[in-house]
């Protein structure tokens, strides 16, 4: 249990572990089912836009009604209720009826329920385990992540190959769920809520929340880079399975292949950190090397699709490497918000429903982008300038932010290209 830190963080991470095993299942059936009923990225894109879109325009509501009502109902009932939408969907599909109209409906109500759910978690974990715990807790929430979507893409792709999208659409609904069954024995503190009879007192939780922001001039910095991130990241739910699609092989197992490789790189990275702690009081160096590299790691994916290597094994390890530069970036900025609130957890559903509406609010903006895009330039291309465009503009939000490249690179760095300076300059 040490390595779980408690028993209340312990059995979050088994419902989450269960609920995101189904969810890489059901997200990988559907991208599959619309490009084989489709053969078109663009409805594929609008699919993956309607499965974001809503909790992103409701998250910042949300986060004003999880700091005000009981967060431990609010993870349990948003679980139980997905279980009963997936549920809907496996009956449409059952009786031959089900179309992409439905399927896009069923995203939308998952999606509002995740506007609730996803807050929610970040908010709850400062209140289980203490402050120097942050960093371990939540590359642990990291690992769960990656851990299902090293085994969900290759399980997924067997189950449609073998028992078809039935067992896909049952499984994921169960374990909902069942999550929402472990949620129900976690031990959450007490927090004394503050109730309001006045009607405007949610818009004036949100106003608290934009206020906090807007009275720190770094976490809008961080906020920024995070939005930008997010829209080349939330490219990859499109990319891959193209990519997949476009390799020699079965498209279903190339697919499990890469998103089984991020699923690795995940894994790893987040033991690591986890294990060693590293990142501590270096969370905003990190998070911009991180997003540094994930944008490297897109230009020579674009490069080798440019060479029009078709094995799917030369791209995995691209895909290992950004899966682990994603849990990097993820656990250094979830760690940021919370010492932020640290000492005012009652800010917390408000500060991570503003914040997931600032900075996801792109993700599905770029899965509808992308979807159009692909169907008319270049995929190598469309990777290569995306890459190319995050590194440039992730080095001019390190000067923002540090003022400084000195202040942004390791002493031993700055050291060694200040003497390689005075030798190029003898």
């Amino acid at each position: 249990m040490r390595f779980f830190l408690n028993r209340n963080i312990a059995i979050l991470l088994g419902g989450q572990f269960v609920s995101q095993m189904g969810d890489k299942f059901y997200i990988l059936a559907l991208a599959y089912w619309v490009l084989e009923t489709t053969q078109s990225s663009a409805q594929m894109g609008i699919m993956l836009f309607y499965s974001f879109f809503p909790a992103i325009l409701l998250g910042i509501f949300a986060g004003a009604y999880i700091d005000r009502y009981d967060r431990k109902k609010i993870i349990v009932l948003t679980d139980l209720i997905r279980g009963a939408v997936v549920f809907g969907v496996l009956i449409f599909y059952l009786q031959g009826a089900l179309t992409l109209p439905i399927i896009i409906a069923a995203q939308v109500l998952l999606s509002i329920c995740a506007a609730f759910y996803d807050p929610s978690i970040p908010a709850v974990i400062p209140q289980i385990v203490n402050k120097d715990q942050l960093v371990k807790a939540n590359s642990l929430t990291q690992f769960v992540q990656g851990f299902s979507t090293i085994a969900g893409p290759v399980l997924g792709g067997i189950a449609i190959a073998t028992v078809g999208y039935k067992f896909i659409f049952v499984f994921n609904a169960l374990s909902y769920i069942i999550s929402g069954i472990f949620e129900c024995f976690i031990a959450i503190p007490k927090r004394e809520i503050e109730k309001s009879t006045e009607s405007s007192s949610i818009f004036k939780d949100l106003g608290e929340g934009f206020r906090f922001i807007a009275g720190k001039k770094p976490l809008l910095v961080i906020l920024s880079i995070v939005g930008i991130i997010h829209f080349f990241v939330g490219s990859i739910e499109v990319v891959v399975p193209v990519i997949a699609s476009r390799l020699t092989g079965a498209g279903p197992t190339n697919l499990g292949f890469l998103q089984t490789s991020i699923g690795v790189g995940t894994v790893l990275v987040a033991i690591i950190v986890a294990a060693t702690g590293y990142l501590n009081n270096k969370e905003e160096k990190f998070l911009f090397g991180a997003v540094s590299f994930i944008g490297v790691n897109f230009v020579l994916v674009g490069t080798i699709k440019f060479f029009n290597i078709s094995t799917v094994y030369a791209y995995m390890a691209f895909f290992c490497l950004i899966g682990g530069s994603i849990v990097v970036a993820a656990t250094c900025f979830r760690t940021i918000l919370q010492k932020f609130i640290s000492n005012d957890n009652d800010m917390a559903g408000r500060l991570f429903g503003v914040v997931g509406v600032i900075g996801n609010f792109s993700i599905p903006l770029a899965m509808l982008v992308y979807g159009f895009v692909m169907e008319y330039v270049n995929l190598a291309l469309v990777i290569g300038i995306s890459g190319a465009l995050l590194t440039i503009t992730t080095a001019i939000f390190i000067k923002l932010y540090f003022g400084a490249w000195q202040r942004f690179l390791p002493y031993g760095a700055i050291e060694s290209l200040t003497r390689l300076n005075i030798y190029i300059n003898r």
